[in-house]
């Protein structure tokens, strides 16, 4: 079968990228510049090995099957093919006489030369390395190989391209075909073998990407290679990409999150972990494998973006959350942290979580407002027991403003404390140093105290010696009488 050089809007696109900027991930010594004008295309290579050669050319061209020659031009149409390396200087040209025949012109420096054999023989040296440089007639090539060789053929011919540009744009070729789970693993093979664009490496992956989740292997081996690109932005497109895709397992998204892992950028780390949990059902374990994964996060932005939204999801597994809990030590912002218990705290919590929240808000949590905050949720959203009550006076005593205090106070004020919590309580207050918020602290457990037995009311006067003013102090216990 021939093969067609169609110069068309497809011409236009495939080079457009190519316009303006030397080929990524290649040998900076080498580049690819091509212009479009009207139906004339114009190609020019510099290559520090090869030197430097053009293609211009206008229409339908039709090479030979074995690409050592040309053998038809539209009417109208021709092509020239200008190399120098060296200090040699060779042109050929070939135009359509209109008639069927082809005019074919040889010329060495500024020499015309007889075409035979000498301009023939160059000919058939020069257009495969003007082929393998650039995409010109790869789709028809891809297809005379495949006609002849199957998958096999087109993976050859792909390892003897040096561009990974045009590697990508025959192995996007080949894709389009219905290809095997096996044909699929080996262009993944070679992929990942011989491509150094972490760009075009990213193009094969995307493109067509469901094909690659026809079998555990082969997700299996594309994920293995979507792993090796290492720039973040790219992998982390291939990953979201792969995420929404409902032909992907619970036991591939593991694979993904490992991959994750290994993503530097806390923006891309935590995009791909997000877009999991919006996309996806997560699986217990596969939550707890987001909730690890985030504590490799140094932002305390995206770390508490992602806490929340995996206790958003089905939260971690276990009734403890002492995974995620211990991802929380890191985060140096208080706010962030807050955020993150506010959430965590409307959860069911036993005791020994609750302990370790308590323990890690009165290590963590500088700001007397935010650690307000967080007591005052933990009395609004959880039950005490006397442990967890001691806790959080221990945590209290971290606020230094007694405004703060007393709020955390007064809230527990609220609760149905026995009364040895309360006698805790009472003598709490003496940590407020200002009369008058003691007086008001003291106060709000008036009413509880009333009903309370003589132990109760013998440590709200203790708690009552501990006010200098007289006047607060005679309010506090006028309260209780």
């Amino acid at each position: 079968m021939n093969s067609v050089l169609k110069i068309a809007v497809k011409l236009l696109l495939v080079f457009a990228f190519l316009t303006s900027s030397s080929l990524q991930g290649q040998n900076k010594s080498r580049s690819v510049n091509v212009h479009v004008n009207d139906d004339k295309t114009t190609i020019q290579i510099k290559d520090g090995k090869l030197g430097k050669f053009s293609v211009e050319y206008e229409g339908d061209i039709t090479l030979s099957d074995d690409d050592k020659d040309i053998v038809a031009i539209s009417r109208g149409g021709f092509i020239e093919i200008k190399k120098s390396a060296f200090g040699s200087r060779r042109r050929i040209l070939i135009e359509s006489d209109g008639g069927g025949r082809l005019i074919k012109k040889y010329y060495v420096g500024g020499s015309n030369e007889s075409f035979e054999p000498e301009g023939r023989k160059w000919l058939a040296e020069i257009l495969p390395e003007v082929i393998r440089s650039t995409t010109l007639g790869a789709e028809d090539r891809v297809n005379r190989f495949y006609a002849k060789g199957g998958v096999r053929a087109v993976l050859d011919e792909i390892k003897l391209i040096e561009s990974d540009y045009v590697k990508t744009a025959y192995a996007k070729l080949l894709l389009n075909k219905s290809l095997k789970v096996a044909d699929l693993r080996g262009l993944l093979k070679l992929v990942k073998s011989d491509f150094k664009s972490d760009y075009y490496m990213s193009q094969i992956l995307g493109h067509k990407q469901t094909n690659y989740f026809a079998s555990e292997a082969l997700t299996s081996d594309y994920l293995d290679v979507a792993g090796a690109i290492n720039s973040d932005h790219y992998k982390s497109e291939l990953l979201n990409k792969a995420i929404k895709n409902a032909d992907i397992s619970d036991g591939q998204l593991t694979k993904v999150f490992g991959i994750t892992k290994n993503i530097n950028s806390d923006h891309y780390k935590a995009q791909v972990l997000s877009n999991a949990m919006k996309e996806r059902s997560l699986t217990r374990g596969n939550v707890d494998l987001v909730v690890k994964i985030s504590d490799q996060i140094n932002s305390d932005h995206y770390k508490s973006r992602v806490l929340k939204q995996a206790l958003d999801a089905s939260g971690p597994s276990g009734q403890n959350y002492d995974l995620l809990i211990g991802t929380l030590d890191d985060i140096q912002s208080d706010h962030y942290t807050k955020e993150v218990l506010y959430k965590l705290l409307n959860k069911d919590l036993n005791n020994q979580s609750l302990e370790r929240i308590l323990q890690l808000s009165a290590k963590s949590i500088q700001s007397d407002h935010y650690m307000s905050e967080v007591l005052k949720k933990v009395i609004n959203e959880q039950e005490l027991n006397s442990q967890n009550l001691s806790s959080l006076i221990s945590a209290m005593r971290s606020i230094n403003s007694d405004h703060y205090a007393t709020e955390v106070i007064k809230r527990l004020s609220r609760q149905n404390l026995s009364e040895q919590q309360l006698i805790n309580v009472l003598q709490a207050t003496r940590q407020i140093n200002s009369d008058h918020y003691q007086s008001e602290a003291l106060k709000s457990f008036a009413s509880q105290v009333r009903r309370s037995g003589s132990n109760v009311k013998d440590a709200y006067r203790d708690a009552c010696k501990s006010i200098s003013s007289n006047t607060y102090y005679g309010s506090a216990v006028k309260a209780i009488d």
